[in-house]
């Protein structure tokens, strides 16, 4: 009988992101469908139909509430899920961004509010994607070996 001195470190336990991550990927689905709505909705309006505005303000006041809700599954992405933090950290700017966003909007001030408005769009769709990769799935600990 031999006794292997090799210690296997590949079976050690990583704690991974699994429910977590399935309510980070809904929250981002819903938070991105909403956010993808705005310029369609917002086109709509300037090629003159007027009943667009009455869709698109009620979801912009809605899209920064969304990203409260992001944020506190983000944590739980983080902390107990073992996730990476920087989805809480984007989802903090993304907070701050959309509550601009709905001010600027209120206020008609398009200078800002259609670039940010662009900013905000293309993260949220890109957090989406990178939710549903392999990536997103790993533990935070397992990345840094």
């Amino acid at each position: 009988m031999t006794v292997s001195a090799h210690t296997d470190l590949t079976t050690t336990k990583v704690r991974r992101p699994r429910a977590s991550l399935w309510t980070l990927r809904i929250t981002l689905l819903l938070h991105a469908a909403l956010v993808v709505a705005q310029p369609i909705l917002a086109g709509y309006f300037l090629s003159g139909e007027v009943d667009a505005m009455n869709v698109h303000s009620p979801i912009g006041s809605t899209l920064w509430m969304l990203a409260m809700i992001q944020f506190v599954v983000a944590v739980l992405y983080w902390m107990p899920g073992g996730g990476r933090s920087w989805p809480l950290l984007l989802t903090a700017v993304l907070f701050v961004a959309e509550f601009v966003q709905l001010t600027f909007g209120h206020l008609q001030n398009f200078a800002v509010h259609v670039p940010l408005g662009t900013a905000i769009v293309v993260t949220v769709v890109w957090m989406t994607v990178w939710s549903f990769r392999p990536v997103a799935g790993r533990g935070r600990k397992e990345l840094s070996r």
